[in-house]
């Protein structure tokens, strides 16, 4: 949490208990026994429920994937894709101080900790701290910098704890270049460097003379229609002169190596000016001679290749004319160190030149001299002289290995680095000589100690391996506040009619989340009202990877559709809250039970036990009024339903446990409308009930349909019972109708449904990016005039990044699914922004 939230929810706001409005206070804002009195704040506003950057607190306590590393005096800086996190290099306590784990344009000269990072090459990664204290961010296509003061630097005025580009023009670079009838290399030399192209920026650092060197890794790794276009290293100057050799403007922008040059790793010995990259470069450091170091791989042009055919190397741009690395080396020249132009593993103790490189993904230049290497399962050391170094006696330009094995892994932890296993991306050396060691897919950064000693809060021996950053998972904040928490594309939604809020988050270690709306034992675990907690699920069975929509039923247990099309996964499971029996079933608090699906994959077994039928990827489930189970069962183009007694529902006789087919022929083409539900076309993305039981049901058609449970008039239409009908929709793919008559709007990707207290009836339209209110009744709803039977965009579709404490038609998000609370509160799972958001009714 920041003080840039202006205004936020809390759990229990959109559970129907309260709502708040709350400025900076250090806590989750969730309501419970002894909370502030709630204040009402305006219909419509939107707000975050639950999840986020994680933190603060310790390092090792957050989900971090790091994408680069850099120390500065005290402080480690990790990018992590989405945000740029600092850790105190003697406490191990992190903070962020860039980006908020959102998606969105890259909002220049807004608050750092405010501010999305853009979804293009790279993210947030790398860093790097100017003269000034200025924290310089690569971000794909551009390089931003977070001012530590205010001032001017760049040629831009800017104010302390905002961030602007500095390099690379985002509004001209989102287009490949030979898209554009453009071939050469990355444009814009000798101009001013915030407008000129970058094709990626890989890597940040600055040189003695404060200017700004970008490895400029080029469009080779992104794009095979433009894998000729090679990559560059370029300078941004601090101040004009000349540098490199090349007469030099402030804040403007050069390439010193690789310009107009083929993308192959040619040219060594020669000139750096005419020298080849390739377009795989992903680091430069200096050492402490000034010699730049570059690290990347070299891909063959025009293809796209195994990754045992690329060629890792590490070069080095001589400073000054003298001996480094075991070679005599011409000032402005460029020299192989490392890597013999082949891949593969280690060979230990031979000479750089002469050995294989498996990734060469980073380099970095102890205080000693010589060159740490990340490369791949290993941390290898390119000797800059004769010593004894990482506790290994070794010889001038010769390379050794000191961490990790052929091997990729992440294990070892408090042993002997030489005995771990790492995924070494990233390389970074802090001021006591600690290697530090991002991880990239291991989801943690770890230190090879230098020597023994108390680092990043922990008690270190020297040559052995710990992590202090990440804790290896995908998710954070298990029994803290929502607000803490952080999470990966959270997807299904519900609320239950006490106020609990249950949501699902994916990928990797994919979890079941519960923030409960009073304390007591759920789940078999004890909770506390307000607080955030992983319910525990057979993953041996229950699959939560993929889209797992879930709703509660009236006795507070779980229903999780398994939409995995895997035959031994295609199934309906009920995640009980209390032990008791269900569905025909003795159940055990926190266990996992299938209620419906037999576990192959098929259509089959209508009129009978729900268990022993045949699913296919059920991607939508709900419970209605009665207590009956409703299951978009996709793959079959159906709409199912697991009878809770023994009665007559939607028009079908059933028998309490058995299964019935309510709506849909088994074809996908639209069709039907008006007639018998059963016998029309559809094919069912997710299902609702509202409160008069009819069936919501959104199509893939693009449209959303009613099945009717009762004879009557509703959402505007005379109805027969068993018959069906479309509400909302016109079956064209677009993004058109807000404020106009529902039936004639276009829908890009219709998913998610819901229905509020008033009966209208919320969708969400997840390509557009925008939830849709479908009017019951005329009036004001969600800050909105409506008309009945017309429709409403009610949240998305703005420009403002997250939005919290604003309109929610001015918020930028990725809905997924979507629940309403008994109060008419909206909450949304927000994929895009990695939260779970709130609309105040």
């Amino acid at each position: 949490m920041r003080s840039w939230h202006l205004a936020r929810l809390s759990y229990a706001a959109m559970a129907g208990l309260a709502l708040v409005s709350a400025g900076f206070t250090g806590a989750s804002g969730a309501v419970g026994e002894g909370a502030a009195p709630a204040r009402a704040i305006p219909a419509g506003t939107i707000s975050t429920v639950a999840g986020g950057v994680g933190g603060p607190g310790p390092a090792r306590s957050v989900a971090m994937v790091s994408c680069g590393v850099r120390t500065v005096g005290a402080s480690l800086y990790i990018g992590t894709g989405a945000e740029m996190r600092r850790v105190n290099v003697l406490t191990g306590a992190l903070t962020t101080v860039a980006g908020n784990n959102a998606a969105g344009p890259v909002g220049d000269g807004g608050i750092a900790t405010a501010t999305a990072f853009s979804p293009a090459l790279g993210f947030a990664c790398a860093s790097a701290v100017d003269p000034a204290g200025n924290l310089a961010i690569t971000d794909g296509w551009t390089v931003r910098l977070a001012a530590a003061k205010t001032g001017t630097f760049y040629g831009q005025k800017m104010t302390a704890g905002r961030i602007y580009t500095v390099a690379g023009n985002p509004g001209n670079s989102r287009i490949p270049p030979t898209e554009a009838g453009w071939t050469g290399g990355p444009t814009g030399d000798g101009g001013p460097a915030a407008k000129a192209f970058l094709g990626s920026a890989a890597d940040v650092t600055f040189d003695r003379a404060g200017n700004m060197l970008i490895a400029d890794s080029g469009w080779g790794q992104a794009c095979s229609a433009c894998s000729q276009v090679g990559a560059m290293l370029r300078v941004v100057a601090a101040r004009t002169g000349t540098f490199y050799g090349v007469k030099m403007k402030a804040d403007y922008i050069y390439s010193i190596a690789g310009k107009d040059v083929g993308p192959g790793p040619a040219g060594n010995g020669g000139p750096a000016a005419r020298a080849g990259l390739g377009p795989g470069l992903s680091s430069a450091e200096l050492d402490r001679f000034g010699n730049i170091i570059l690290a990347g791989r070299y891909q063959p042009p025009g293809q796209t290749v195994p990754f045992d055919t690329v060629t890792p190397y590490v070069r080095v741009i001589a400073e000054a004319t003298g001996m480094f690395y075991g070679q005599k080396m011409e000032a402005g020249h460029i020299y192989r160190v490392a890597g013999d132009s082949t891949q593969g593993p280690y060979v230990n103790a031979v000479p750089g030149t002469k050995t294989s490189l498996w990734a060469a993904s980073g380099a970095d230049a102890d205080l000693s001299g010589n060159l740490v290497i990340a490369d791949g399962g290993e941390v290898r050391v390119l000797a800059g002289r004769s010593g004894r170094f990482y506790g290994q006696n070794m010889k001038a330009a010769f390379i050794y290995r000191i961490a990790g094995s052929p091997y990729y892994g992440d294990s070892g932890d408090g042993g002997p680095a030489l005995r771990a296993g790492v995924w070494a991306a990233q390389i970074g050396l802090d001021g006591f000589g600690n290697v530090v060691v991002g991880q990239g897919a291991g989801s943690r950064v770890r230190v090879i100690a230098a020597r023994t000693g108390r680092f990043y809060g922990q008690k270190m021996t020297a040559g052995d391996i710990y992590a202090i950053a990440g804790n290896g998972q995908a998710f954070s904040g298990n029994g803290g506040p929502p607000l803490a928490a952080e999470f990966a594309d959270p997807i299904g939604v519900s609320v239950s009619t006490r106020g609990d809020i249950a949501f699902i988050t994916t990928p990797f270690n994919s979890t079941l989340q519960v923030i409960p709306a009073r304390p007591g034992t759920f789940f078999g675990r004890k909770m506390t009202a307000g607080t955030l907690y992983s319910v525990p699920v057979d993953r041996g069975q229950l699959d939560l990877s993929g889209d797992a929509p879930l709703a509660f039923d009236g006795s507070g247990n779980l229903v999780v559709a398994d939409a995995d099309d895997n035959p031994y996964l295609s199934k309906v499971w009920l995640v009980p809250a209390t032990s008791g029996i269900f569905y025909g079933q003795k159940m055990t608090a926190g266990g996992t039970y299938g209620i419906a699906g037999a576990g192959k994959l098929g259509f089959s077994g209508d009129g009978g036990p729900a268990r022993q039928a045949e699913l296919n990827a059920p991607g939508g489930a709900a419970v209605d009024k009665h207590g009956n189970v409703v299951i978009a069962d996709t793959g079959n183009n159906r709409v199912r339903v697991v009878a809770a007694a023994t009665a007559t529902f939607y028009g079908v006789k059933m028998n309490a446990g058995d299964i019935y087919t309510v709506a849909g022929d088994g074809s996908s083409a639209y069709s039907g409308d008006g007639g018998r539900a059963r016998t029309a076309g559809l094919q069912p993305v997710a299902v609702a009930a509202d409160a008069a039981g009819n069936l919501i049901v959104t199509d893939a058609s693009q449209r959303v349909r009613v099945v009717a449970a009762s004879t009557g008039t509703f959402h505007g239409q005379a109805m027969t019972v068993g018959h069906i009908y479309t509400i909302a929709g016109n079956g064209t793919a677009g993004f058109a109708g807000n404020g106009g008559p529902a039936t004639s709007a276009e829908f890009s990707e219709v998913g998610g449904v819901a229905v509020d207290k008033h009966g209208n009836v919320l969708v969400t339209d997840t390509r557009n990016h925008v939830v849709w209110a479908i009017a019951a009744r005329t009036g004001t709803f969600y800050g909105r005039p409506m008309t009945a039977g017309d429709i409403y965009i009610v949240a998305g579709g703005g420009t403002r990044i997250l939005g919290d404490g604003g309109p929610a038609t001015r918020a930028m998000f990725a809905p997924v699914n979507v629940a309403v609370s008994a109060t008419g509160s909206l909450l949304v799972t927000d994929a895009g922004d990695n939260r779970v958001r709130g609309i105040a009714p």
